[in-house]
């Protein structure tokens, strides 16, 4: 299987992601993710979703190797998380464009 994760500028070839808690990165949940644990790292089969996280925090996307148990997340279809992940390739770096399947669910300029 191959994974993705849409993160933090700038990992290279070998490098480790590990949890947003232990960078000092404290994130509450939201209503769309109500079982974010920053105790881990989320990875995802669907490239165009990395692209939305990377693009949302001026980050880059990368294919990666899940370290550890990997688990289904709840939150998020083909989405899982683990305990790190290794970075296997860089595969888009800041700025990711709008992914066209992110741009139909997020139109620009939409009001709620």
């Amino acid at each position: 299987m191959t994974y993705f994760h849409g993160g933090v500028a700038g990992l290279q070839l070998g490098d480790i992601i590990r949890p947003a808690i232990s960078l000092g990165i404290s994130k509450t949940k939201t209503p769309n993710q109500p079982r974010y644990n920053p105790r881990r790292v989320y990875i995802t089969q669907l490239r165009w979703y990395a692209e939305l996280f990377a693009n949302g925090h001026q980050g880059d996307v990368y294919e990666v190797r899940p370290v550890g148990r990997t688990l289904p997340d709840l939150d998020a279809r083909e989405s899982f998380h683990c305990s790190c992940a290794e970075v296997v390739a860089v595969l888009a770096t800041h700025p990711v464009p709008m992914p066209a399947e992110a741009a139909r669910l997020f139109p620009m300029g939409a009001t709620s």
